[in-house]
């Protein structure tokens, strides 16, 4: 599993990191296994749309 980390702005203008993670290729086809998972650097998960994320409550929508 790889990772890399980005930077992103809420609605306030506040700085957050993102951070995906992408899980190696292996050939194995399947396409839940090689999808991106998104998180905030406390923990909370993500979910993109575009250039957009929001946690899954909704009560965080970031922007990159």
């Amino acid at each position: 599993m790889s990772f890399r980390q980005f930077p992103a702005v809420d609605s306030n203008g506040d700085s957050h990191i993102i951070i995906e993670f992408k899980p190696e290729a292996n050939g194995s086809g399947h396409n839940s296994e090689s999808t991106p998972r998104y998180e905030l650097d406390d923990g909370r998960q993500l979910v993109r749309d575009g250039r957009e994320f929001t946690t899954s409550g909704g009560e965080l929508r970031l922007t990159i």
